[in-house]
């Protein structure tokens, strides 16, 4: 643990080590941490998403990573507490491949947008529908820093056996662009499809 003290960047990949002690862990820090990473873990617990917000050593983060965790049975409130406290310093957010689904991005929005530091957000393979994609944008819209985003690509654009329809992607698009004209706002935004037999990334660009 005396390692841990005085670290300012913390990146842990599939940390089976880390289920239940995740509060613990950070509390052995002695200086404010700027970088939370853990990849690949599906082993966290409910207080390991519960306690982190109240670690006075993350207030100042400016990125947190938690690609590839579990998130299916997580109630939101842990993840939004969490965003809530970091609010003033974050500035790159990754929430990819987390099995995430509408009514966990939807109690994220409010805190999101009030994140005006953030200038890296990713969220994609994860399972939205195209009005949660659309409310994502309408919601980071406020973000002057914001200088990458990566988004899903919507369920409806998925056939029954889990391939891409490009027709439907071209619909998609057209009305993605149609909000992001609403919005008025110049912006870049990437989708990116969730299976690794069709994975591919959509770049549109609104200027």
């Amino acid at each position: 643990m005396l390692r841990l003290q005085h670290l300012r960047d913390l990146n842990m990949e599939s940390p089976s080590f880390l289920r239940g002690r995740l509060d613990q862990m950070l509390r052995c820090l002695q200086t404010p941490l700027d970088k939370l990473s853990v990849w690949f873990c599906s082993q966290l617990t409910h207080s390991d998403l519960t306690h982190p917000f109240q670690c006075p050593n993350l207030r100042q983060l400016k990125s947190l990573c938690l690609y590839g965790t579990n998130l299916t049975n997580f109630s939101p409130e842990p993840l939004r507490a969490l965003l809530e406290a970091v609010t003033p310093t974050l500035q790159d957010l990754q929430l990819d491949n987390c099995a995430m689904v509408d009514s966990q991005v939807e109690a994220i929005l409010p805190v999101l947008s009030r994140c005006h530091q953030l200038r890296k957000f990713t969220i994609s393979k994860n399972k939205f529908s195209m009005a949660t994609v659309e409310k994502l944008l309408c919601h980071t819209a406020g973000l002057r820093s914001l200088e990458f985003e990566l988004y899903p690509v919507p369920l409806e654009c998925y056939r029954t056996q889990g391939t891409v329809d490009q027709e439907r992607v071209a619909l998609i698009q057209a009305e993605l662009m149609e909000t992001l004209s609403e919005l008025g706002q110049p912006r870049t935004i990437r989708l990116h499809t969730k299976y690794f037999s069709s994975r591919y990334f959509y770049l549109m660009v609104f200027s």
